[in-house]
């Protein structure tokens, strides 16, 4: 287990509106299904700002955005695609960062490629929330003894990145 560090000064931190907030919930998710299946993307964490709830997969990429207000996606919403990188909140003396995830009080940081060349970071508004998605599923086999192979071969592609 690790234990939390101090890096130096505590310039900043009383003024942290959210530090009695978790800096990461974590929701068990439990799912029963009969084998094979073909799944869609996993959303492993969901971001939640004041207007909207990214969910990013397991490769930290923004998968789906949805609206709070009417909780649908928004298919044609900018971050779409663009890689998670954590949080980052500045005020006058510092500038407070979080990685992997963004913590409540801070802005989501999100890596897109630029159309030309190179990268371009966006924010997102205040994080409100972060919430690890742990999935637990139940494979009804019928009595048969499944193995991981077994059961995470039908119609699954590899989730390791392309190799460039």
């Amino acid at each position: 287990m690790t234990k939390p560090t101090d890096m130096g000064p505590t310039s900043g931190r009383q003024d942290d509106r959210f530090r009695n907030l978790p800096a990461v919930e974590i929701e068990l998710v439990h799912e029963v299904r009969r084998p094979p299946t073909v799944e869609r993307a996993w959303a492993m964490l969901e971001v939640w700002t004041q207007n909207r709830v990214y969910m990013i997969d397991t490769n930290f990429r923004c998968i789906e955005v949805v609206d709070i207000a009417t909780q649908k996606p928004d298919p044609s919403h900018g971050l779409l695609g663009a890689r998670l990188l954590g949080g980052q909140h500045n005020n006058d003396n510092d500038t407070f960062l979080s990685h992997p995830f963004p913590r409540p009080g801070t802005e989501a940081v999100f890596e897109q490629p630029r159309p030309s060349d190179g990268v371009m970071f966006s924010h997102s508004s205040t994080v409100t929330r972060c919430v690890l998605r742990l999935r637990q599923l139940t494979i009804l086999s019928g009595g048969e003894k499944q193995s991981w192979d077994h059961i995470a071969a039908a119609g699954r592609k590899s989730t390791q990145p392309p190799e460039d």
